[in-house]
């Protein structure tokens, strides 16, 4: 039998992979205790909470056979988009892929491969060539990005997987390998009686399957939260909202709040939900049978976001065993079942909406007809906590500008908006500023941080665009200057310019109600 050996194993994603794959896991490492708990009691373990950063390779590696493979996941989290908007100490992160790759230099495996965000890929190649990884440039023959759901898994996933393995014959495997959908997963979940697993076949009792509750459906203040921030970003790119089911899920990640961009939101009863702990396991690859012995939700959540899926690492593992295309079994085939462990997981208090939020809770959504996509938006925000106005930001993601709506700005362009309106708007103008006279900065800060449920901020920037629409209707923009535009911002932007019924009114009506509604 083949030995291999899993740092930074986390719940086992590399492991499971091996057993499916009829490999011995020599030994894991992990230092999070939930997650190597996990890990231990899925397959009937003892391996203690390691640092690997403090392993003296020399000392504590020094087994008595040869390993075969070096696998394992060195933590993402300085690399990551999602955990650190690209903004992490990326040289503390290379110091796991250091110490990783000072074990693979030591131990001398016949094939090792480590797994990372696909981010990481850039960063080795440019390491190995001209920076701290540059002594271990020998080891590696594959720094790839692959998409999980190429392999089989229910879940667009995009990983690196750097190393030294048969890439050739694995990326073979794509054209014999079964695509499952993420309906196809919803489906299996909601069967009442006996649930059969989407990925490996086999069935079990429903009432056998744990984790399969629901929290609470978003509130309509999380739901519309969501939305905007999935479909109307500042600068991301739109996705769906509900996710589509007819095509792999997104990707799970770690963090995912009920108001988060990264939180994966389908159709319920009476509303929309985020997944439950089942579901987000299953789409990852881990079986019905599989328990998260997580001390929180939160922190269930937290260690499938970070696993490695094992229907992944099984394909991996068939690489370098040399498996032949033509003779690649799936999963479902292999000769190991992962049984139920024996200890009952606990349950955990389900996500709930927030009744009270702290008095410096953010508020940044674009007005409706006045998102223009590529970061080009005006914006309510309220980024001094209590200081709340509207705001104009054009440019490119990695140089965004942005103009201040004040008085200087409406007296400049009121006179343009007045002499070419083509039917009355100001009863529409004053109606709104009548509706909110009583609504200081502070008064909409005192209402946001309030309850999840009172949507005063989303009613007015809602209000605020179909006043624009009225008011864009009104105007002979024919005879308004076409540089306007680029005498305000003293630039040409053919965006703006193209745009320039919206953007004028924007700045006519959003820096007026800066001066009569917001700077009270």
């Amino acid at each position: 039998m083949k030995l291999a050996l899993d740092l930074y194993s986390g719940i086992g994603g590399w492991t499971l992979g091996m057993k499916l794959s009829n490999i011995e896991n020599l030994q894991s490492f992990e230092w999070w205790n939930e997650a190597n708990r996990t890990h231990n009691i899925n397959f009937q373990t003892n391996h203690q909470e390691v640092d690997i950063r403090n392993l003296d390779v020399e000392k504590d590696l020094n087994f008595k056979t040869n390993i075969d493979f070096v696998v394992g996941s060195p933590p993402c989290t300085q690399f990551s988009y999602a955990n650190r908007g690209g903004d992490g100490d990326i040289q503390d992160g290379l110091v796991d892929i250091y110490k990783f790759l000072e074990v693979v230099e030591f131990l001398k495996p016949k094939y090792w491969a480590m797994e990372n965000v696909p981010r990481v890929a850039k960063i080795i190649k440019h390491e190995i060539e001209k920076g701290s990884l540059k002594r271990f440039r020998k080891l590696f023959s594959v720094i790839e990005v692959f998409d999980s759901a190429d392999f089989g898994l229910p879940q667009h996933r995009k990983r690196m997987i750097a190393g030294d393995f048969p890439v050739d014959l694995l990326n073979s495997y794509k054209t014999q390998i079964p695509k499952i959908n993420f309906s196809e997963v919803l489906k299996s979940l909601s069967a009442k009686k006996t649930i059969r697993d989407p990925n490996y076949g086999f069935e079990i009792p429903a009432d056998d399957v744990t984790e399969l509750e629901n929290e609470a459906n978003l509130t309509d203040i999380e739901t519309r939260i969501n939305r905007d921030a999935k479909t109307f970003h500042t600068i991301y790119n739109n996705m769906s909202f509900p996710d589509k089911l007819d095509r792999p899920s997104r990707t799970i990640t770690a963090t995912c709040t009920r108001v988060s961009r990264e939180s994966i939101i389908i159709n319920s009863s009476n509303g929309f939900r985020r997944l439950n702990i089942r579901e987000k396991g299953v789409l990852q690859g881990f079986p019905l049978t599989y328990q998260f012995y997580g001390n929180s939700y939160s922190s269930k959540n937290k260690m499938i976001g970070n696993a490695v899926p094992p229907i992944l690492t099984y394909y991996i593992f068939q690489s370098m065993l040399e498996t032949k295309t033509l003779k690649l079994k799936h999963p479902r085939d292999s000769s190991y079942f992962h049984n139920i462990p024996n200890e009952k997981v606990k349950p955990s208090k389900l996500g709930m909406p927030n009744k009270k939020y702290p008095a410096s809770r953010t508020f940044k959504f674009a007005v409706p007809h006045l998102r223009f996509g590529s970061g080009v938006r005006f914006e309510l925000s309220n980024v001094a906590k209590t200081m709340w106005s509207f705001k104009f930001f054009y440019g490119s993601s990695k140089n965004i500008k942005s103009i201040s709506l004040n008085n200087d700005l409406f007296k400049l362009i009121e006179p343009i908006i007045l002499k070419n309106k083509t039917s009355n708007f100001e009863v529409t103008i004053d109606d709104l500023i009548e509706e909110y006279k009583d609504y200081t900065s502070k008064g909409f800060q005192d209402v946001w941080v309030s309850q999840s449920e009172n949507a005063v901020a989303f009613k007015f920037i809602d209000l605020v665009g179909s006043c624009v629409n009225e008011i864009v209707n009104s105007i002979n923009w024919d005879k308004v200057n076409d540089d306007l535009i680029p005498n305000i911002i003293n630039e040409k932007n053919k965006k703006l310019t193209d745009n320039k019924e919206s953007i004028l009114t924007g700045f006519y009506l959003l820096s007026l109600l800066n001066t009569k509604v917001l700077s009270k």
